[in-house]
């Protein structure tokens, strides 16, 4: 095993000699025995790191938009799903596609105004205007808030009102059961609901600046320290995981908030909303089980690799990868002798703690580039392979259009992942190929 790799998991920022009277009796020895040793800090060699081009993403508005897009359009294919007439038969009583009097308005409203908030949250945080003075754009873009703000609350409250009156209580505790995972996956407090640097991702940079000092920006920014010391490159990888839960918590909530709101509300308030009207009772609502339950799980699925792509950008993969690289991992090995026992080093440098699970599993996650990447782009090439071998086999016209629309927007996922995959590949590449 390399020197470097022993020394610096034990290298120290500054000197730990004192010297004392003793010094003197062996100054001519030390003299000539100093002049032959070579420093620590030279045998210890940092990684290189590729430089990442510069990939145009979606902005945080923008890709809220697409969300909420996303999330009205599964809704509506749940609703064709459910309500689908067969108005083309010559005996049909039906006048068009679909049932419009079995769906509730009231219900359709709350839910549309309900997955609106990050995207109207978002538009609050990011529009500002021109802040340089106070003008007639900067009042007008303020007045624009405070009047989209207070509409969607009155909305809000009022579609609630008439859904509770609609259903019974029973019913409306479905709307109640996502607190639940919220509570389990971020605990009892609401910031992630409204702080920005907990809702959306923050920026990355290559390099320390002073701009980056907090206080000082309105958003934090997460940055790689290329040093050698254990105890910065610890607390960056501190910093960084806590950073990655919490991207990881936003992507696996919000994902299920969509699919729940979206596809499985209106399933279950179907039946409930035709029960509270007597004219219908004679009726009886028929639909697909097995189709309508993998619309949600697909919604899911399509929200959360979206939310992916998204929250872990190709520069952020790079930071974290940087950060694996100075970090290293301690394997069971017969060559370091621990309290948590006998371990060998891996990677070019080392400045794990040995016997430390995270510091195992960010190593394990990061320490390849293309390796979470290769993961979501795996997974997404089986969503839309399966989308598209399901719409060879569709006949029914409401199955095609909901399979159709549904995988036209994970073409974009896949789009953006393959451009990143490839740039990401060629970089790393020609990075290594520089380097031999």
């Amino acid at each position: 095993m390399p020197a470097g790799r022993r020394i610096l998991s034990r290298l120290q920022t500054g000197p730990t000699f004192q010297p004392g009277p003793h010094k003197s009796l062996c100054a001519g020895h030390s003299d000539d025995r100093d002049a032959n040793l070579i420093p620590l800090a030279t045998m210890a060699v940092l990684p290189k790191h590729a430089h990442i081009p510069e990939i145009q993403g979606d902005t945080n508005i923008s890709f809220e938009a697409m969300l909420y897009v996303f999330g009205f359009i599964v809704m509506c294919l749940q609703y064709i799903n459910l309500y689908k007439t067969v108005w083309w038969l010559p005996n049909s009583h039906a006048n068009y596609a679909l049932n419009f009097y079995l769906i509730d308005p009231y219900l359709v409203a709350f839910l549309c105004v309900l997955m609106s908030r990050r995207l109207l949250w978002c538009f609050v945080q990011e529009i500002y205007g021109p802040r340089s003075g106070r003008g007639l754009l900067y009042m007008l873009v303020q007045a624009c808030k405070v009047t989209l703000v207070s509409l969607a609350v009155i909305s809000l409250f009022f579609t609630v009102f008439h859904v509770l009156r609609n259903h019974s209580l029973l019913y409306c505790l479905f709307l109640c059961c996502p607190i639940v995972t919220y509570i389990f996956l971020f605990g009892p407090t609401v910031k992630p609901l409204y702080l920005k640097s907990l809702n959306w991702p923050s920026s990355v940079a290559e390099k320390y600046s002073p701009k980056h000092k907090p206080g000082v920006d309105r958003e934090q920014v997460l940055y790689h320290n290329c040093v050698m010391s254990p105890e910065v490159i610890r607390d960056e990888v501190e910093n960084l995981k806590v950073d990655f839960n919490n991207r990881v918590k936003q992507i696996l909530f919000n994902s299920m908030l969509t699919s729940y709101y979206m596809t499985f509300v209106p399933l279950c308030f179907a039946q409930n909303w035709k029960e509270n009207h007597s004219v219908y009772n004679q009726n009886t609502l028929y639909y697909d089980t097995w189709w309508v339950g993998q619309h949600v799980f697909l919604t899911w699925l399509s929200a959360f690799l979206m939310l992916c792509a998204h929250f872990l950008p190709p520069r952020y993969l790079d930071l974290m990868h940087r950060c694996s690289q100075h970090l290293g991992r301690w394997q069971k090995g017969a060559l370091v002798k621990h309290v948590r026992g006998l371990f060998k080093a891996e990677g070019v440098n080392v400045t794990a703690e040995p016997g430390n699970s995270m510091h195992g599993r960010f190593y394990f996650l990061f320490h390849r580039p293309l390796r979470v990447l290769n993961w979501m782009l795996i997974l997404t090439w089986l969503l839309v392979g399966y989308q598209f071998f399901v719409l060879l086999q569709c006949s029914e016209w409401n199955h095609i259009i909901c399979i159709a629309l549904v995988l036209f927007c994970n073409y974009y996922t896949l789009f953006k992942l393959l451009r990143d995959r490839i740039i990401l590949s060629k970089t790393y590449k020609d990075d290594d190929s520089g380097q031999n």
